[in-house]
C-alpha cells in the first residue's frame, strides 16, 4: 500500500529514537575533539559506531518491554505490529554487529567500550531499569562512557574526562528528577527511586545537588583547561541558566511541575556537549581535516 512505508519509515525511525541517538553520535565527536582529536573520517567513525550502538539499546529495550507496552503503550510499533518482534530483533542484531564492526576501525581500547557499553545497555533494559536509582547510575555512566569513547581516540585522552563527568551528572540530576515525576506509578510497581524509596523532597534535594555540581564547576574549562570564550558563553546560556530554571520550576510543586523540569534538562546535555565542542575549537581556521 502506498502509505505503508512512510509509515513503516516514522515507526523505525521512532523505535531508533533517532533524535537522541544524534545526540550520542555527537557526544563521541565532542570527547574526540576535546582530547585533540581532528581527523574527519575518525570522527565520523565515532560517531556513527556509537550512533548504531545507542541505536541498538533503544530497539533492544522496546523488544523487551513488548509485553509491558501491550497493556501500557499499545500504539507503540511492536505492541501494534506494525513492526514485528522478529524484525525488531534481527535489526537490533545488525545495529550492534555494525557498531561494533566500526569500532574496530579505531584505537584497540573503542572496541572494548563498545562491547561493555552494549552489555549494559542490555542489562538496562533487561533488568535493570527497574531497580531504580541502580538503572539512573548505569543511563547517567553510559552517557559518560560515550563522550571518553570519542576521547581515547585523541591524543590527550584525559581531557574528555571533564565533558564525560558533565554528562553524568547532567543525566543522573535529570533522572532523579524523573523519580518525582513518576514517584506515583514507580511506589505501586516496585521501583526504587529515590523519591518512590526515600521520599519527593530528598529526590530533589539530591538531583539539585547534582545539578548545580554542574553549574558551580562550569567556569574550570575556561579558565584551566584552555577553552576559549565560546564555551563560557554556551555554557552559562546553554547549560547554567536552564539547570537554575528547571530547579525553580520544581522547587515550587515537585510532583507537579518535575514533567516540565525534566523536559527543560534535555537543553543543558546537548548545550554542554556543544560548549566543549565549540571550546575546543580554534576561533580563525576549520579544525577537523581530511588528513
Amino acid at each position: 500500500m502506498p502509505g505503508l512505508r512512510p509509515r513503516l519509515l516514522t515507526d523505525w525511525l521512532g523505535m531508533l529514537r533517532i533524535g537522541n541517538a544524534v545526540v550520542i553520535g555527537f557526544a563521541a565527536i565532542t570527547g574526540y575533539v576535546v582530547s585533540g582529536g581532528h581527523h574527519l573520517w575518525e570522527a565520523l567513525l565515532l560517531a556513527l559506531s556509537a550512533t548504531l550502538i545507542g541505536c541498538y539499546g533503544n530497539v533492544i529495550n522496546d523488544v523487551l518491554d513488548v509485553e509491558i507496552d501491550r497493556i501500557n503503550k499499545p500504539w507503540r510499533p511492536l505492541p501494534s505490529g506494525r513492526i514485528s518482534l522478529s524484525s525488531a530483533k534481527t535489526g537490533a542484531a545488525i545495529l550492534l554487529i555494525a557498531g561494533i564492526a566500526l569500532s574496530l576501525l579505531l584505537p584497540p581500547v573503542c572496541p572494548v567500550i563498545a562491547v561493555i557499553a552494549s552489555v549494559l545497555l542490555y542489562a538496562y533494559s533487561w533488568r535493570v531499569k527497574k531497580t531504580g536509582f541502580p538503572g539512573n547510575l548505569v543511563i547517567a555512566f553510559l552517557s559518560f562512557m560515550v563522550v571518553v569513547y570519542g576521547g581515547l581516540a585523541g591524543p590527550d585522552p584525559g581531557r574528555s574526562l571533564v565533558p564525560g563527568l558533565y554528562a553524568f551528572f547532567i543525566i543522573l540530576g535529570r533522572e532523579i528528577y524523573k523519580g518525582v515525576e513518576d514517584v506515583e506509578g514507580d511506589r505501586r510497581h516496585g521501583v526504587k527511586t529515590i523519591a518512590a524509596s526515600l521520599g519527593v523532597k530528598p529526590a530533589v534535594i539530591m538531583g539539585t545537588i547534582l545539578l548545580f555540581t554542574v553549574v558551580a564547576i562550569s567556569p574550570f574549562p575556561y579558565f584551566y583547561m584552555g577553552m576559549n570564550i565560546a564555551y563560557l558563553l554556551s555554557a552559562f546560556i546553554g547549560v547554567d541558566l536552564p539547570i537554575i530554571i528547571a530547579f525553580i520550576k520544581i522547587i515550587k510543586n515537585p510532583v507537579k511541575h518535575a514533567w516540565t523540569s525534566t523536559r527543560i534538562l534535555k537543553i543543558p546535555l546537548f548545550m554542554g556537549l556543544l560548549a566543549f565542542f565549540l571550546g575546543s575549537l580554534p576561533l580563525n581556521h576549520s579544525y577537523l581535516q581530511f588528513t
